[in-house]
């Protein structure tokens, strides 16, 4: 399946499955702040006569008989129900950052396996082609060497490179595939992944040139763990404010009828229960809590030292590759092709030594390979800028 990046990204955002689950934990959290908003529910106690022994009756409730009813509704009091409505939506707040930083990683992996893919792909295609020249050459070689007309070793020697380029070609195969199954993981379809990339694609990545200190703001501004890390901090302090709170007790009031086994017949009562804090202020909480305070706001501190170390060590990372991509493309050109052409039939002419054509043919094979890896250096280096701004720089 031929994509461009565009396409795959569309294809990504639709199908994969870890974003659905992100999105039903994110649902979650919205049902958990409406569920914070409900106030405690009133408490009904009814108690009726089950045997009257004086009048020997059963359920003796009506005039005549006992029966006692009573509500109750708890009242919270210090600000708790506010309290816990604000952590049920930092926690949606959290579930938020948490997705937008899921979609970070994932499209990181997608864009560097992209390119990754490509660069194997042209490369697996090189060494087939390179292969192919290679087991023409020793068919015939064999033949001639059967007739006496040339020396076994040529051969040897011509197998020998065979052996080598096929070897790298495995290597590299084993790798593609797993490269290959990854994506199709992400994009969610049974079907191989053939990417859809120019040269001009990589022109591009040398065109803007990234200043370091603004990619550190869009990094400060945009990082969505960089800000999940100031939102658990936050969080921190409400559960601190939660949990002081709880010091203070509920209050609970009632009203009661009672038909019989009061001081009056028929009578209504009104009433008021608090628990008085003595023996638990819940100071332990308190203190755990605020503990936790700290070790949200000191890891607070190193996600931004991380994050300025991460931006520093990728601009550093692009820096070179463009540089050695410009070098590399200043020496490449389609010259390498017409040569490796020329080689490969003047030596079946003989007008090369099978020393001269090997030593050509490893040197053409190594040159392909690292133009193909400086190439997929400069896309992955820049797919990192963008992963650690969390910015569509390039």
């Amino acid at each position: 399946m031929s994509l461009t990046l565009q396409q795959a990204d569309s294809l990504f955002l639709s199908n994969n499955l870890l974003l659905l689950a992100g999105q039903y934990n994110l649902n979650t959290k919205e049902a958990l702040v409406i569920q914070a908003r409900a106030y405690p529910n009133p408490t009904f106690t009814a108690d009726v006569n089950a045997y009257d022994p004086e009048n020997d009756r059963i359920f003796h409730i009506d005039k005549t008989g006992q029966k006692f009813l009573a509500v109750e509704q708890l009242i919270l009091l210090g600000g708790k129900r506010k309290t816990e409505i604000n952590i049920a939506k930092q926690n949606k707040k959290l579930a938020t950052l948490e997705l937008e930083d899921l979609l970070r990683n994932l499209r990181y992996q997608l864009h560097t396996g992209f390119y990754i893919i490509n660069q194997q792909r042209i490369t697996l295609a090189k060494f087939n082609r390179q292969l192919e020249v290679l087991d023409t050459l020793i068919s015939a070689y064999e033949k001639q060497a059967a007739r006496g007309n040339l020396p076994l070793k040529d051969v040897i020697r011509l197998k020998a490179v065979y052996f080598k380029i096929n070897n790298d070609k495995s290597e590299l195969a084993n790798n593609y595939f797993l490269q290959q199954h990854n994506l199709q993981l992400l994009l969610q379809t049974p079907n191989y992944i053939e990417p859809l990339v120019g040269d001009t694609d990589f022109d591009n990545f040398t065109n803007r040139t990234a200043i370091y200190n603004s990619l550190l703001d869009s990094a400060f501004q945009n990082r969505p763990d960089l800000k999940l890390a100031n939102e658990e901090e936050a969080l921190a302090l409400l559960h601190v404010k939660l949990q002081k709170q709880l010091a203070v007790p509920d209050m609970a009031f009632n009203s009661s009828y009672d038909q019989r086994s009061g001081a009056f017949v028929n009578q209504v009562n009104v009433g008021v229960s608090i628990p008085l804090p003595l023996w638990n202020r819940n100071r332990g909480n308190v203190k755990a809590a605020q503990y936790e305070a700290l070790g949200a706001a000191t890891y607070q501190k190193q996600k931004l030292n991380e994050v300025q170390a991460q931006v520093l060590a990728a601009w550093q990372d692009l820096t070179l590759s463009i540089s050695e991509y410009q070098k590399l493309k200043a020496f490449y050109s389609s010259d390498f092709d017409i040569v490796f052409n020329g080689v490969n039939q003047n030596f079946q002419k003989g007008n090369i030594s099978i020393l001269e054509f090997v030593d050509f043919f490893e040197s053409y094979n190594e040159s392909l390979s690292e133009y193909e890896r400086v190439k997929n250096y400069l896309a992955t280096s820049a797919m990192q800028i963008n992963y650690v701004t969390a910015s569509k720089i390039y």
